[in-house]
C-alpha cells in the first residue's frame, strides 16, 4: 500500500515538473520562468485535488530555521559561483524566489510527504535526523533538477542537482517541524543568494 501511494505521488510530481523538464531551453533563464509558471499552477491544482493539508497543520514562525537556510544558501551558492556561472535576468527573482519555492514545497514536500506519511523511520544525515521520506524526496528533487539542466552540460546538471538536494533536506526537515509556510520561506532565503550572486555577476559583466 505504501509503495502504491509512493507511485501515485511520483506520477503527480512528474506531471507538475513536466513543463520544467521540457520547457527549459539551453542556458535560457527566461524559458525557466515560463515553465515554472505552469508548474506552480499545476502544483496548486494538485494540492487542491489531493487535499493534503491534513498532514501538516503547524505553522510556527522561528528565526533559527531561516538562519540555517540563509547560511546554507550562502555556503552552497558561494561554492556554486566558484564552479559555475550563475545566469540572471529580470525574471530570475520571480522564478527563484516565488515560483520554484512554491512548486518544490507543494509538490515534493506537501504532496510527496503526504503520500508517504507512513515512512516515519528516521535516519541520521550529518548532525541531524530526518525521516526516510524527506531523504527520498530530496533525492527525487536532485534527479528532477539534474534532468532539467542536463542540456546545459553534465557539470551544470550535477551542481543544480546538488543544490536541489541540499535545500530538499533542509526544507523537508523544516516542513515537518514548523509547517509549509516556514519550508517555503527557508527555500526563498536559500535561493536569495543565487539571485544576489547572479545580479552581481550580471552587473559586473555589463559594466565591463
Amino acid at each position: 500500500m505504501v509503495w502504491i501511494n509512493f507511485l501515485e505521488a511520483l506520477i503527480i510530481v512528474t506531471v507538475i515538473y513536466l513543463p520544467l523538464l521540457v520547457g527549459k531551453s539551453k542556458r535560457n533563464e527566461e524559458s525557466l520562468f515560463w515553465a515554472s509558471l505552469v508548474s506552480v499552477f499545476l502544483a496548486l491544482v494538485a494540492t487542491f485535488v489531493v487535499n493534503s493539508e491534513k498532514l501538516i497543520g503547524i505553522n510556527i514562525f522561528n528565526y533559527l530555521p531561516i538562519l540555517i537556510a540563509l547560511i546554507a544558501g550562502f555556503i552552497s551558492y558561494g561554492i556554486y559561483g566558484l564552479n559555475s556561472k550563475p545566469t540572471y535576468t529580470k525574471l530570475s527573482p520571480i522564478t527563484w524566489l516565488i515560483f520554484l519555492p512554491l512548486t518544490d514545497n507543494l509538490a515534493l514536500r506537501h504532496i510527496g510527504l503526504f503520500y508517504t506519511s507512513e515512512w516515519i523511520y528516521k535516519i541520521q544525515i550529518l548532525a541531524w535526523y530526518v525521516t526516510v521520506n524527506v531523504f527520498l524526496f530530496a533525492i527525487i528533487a536532485a534527479l528532477i533538477f539534474f534532468f532539467i539542466y542536463i542540456r546545459n552540460g553534465i557539470k551544470s546538471a550535477l551542481i543544480e542537482a546538488a543544490m536541489a538536494f541540499v535545500i530538499g533536506m533542509i526544507a523537508g526537515y523544516i516542513y515537518f517541524n514548523y509547517g509549509i509556510l516556514m519550508a517555503i520561506i527557508s527555500e526563498i532565503v536559500f535561493n536569495f543568494w543565487r539571485i544576489l550572486f547572479g545580479f552581481i555577476k550580471n552587473k559586473s559583466t555589463t559594466q565591463s
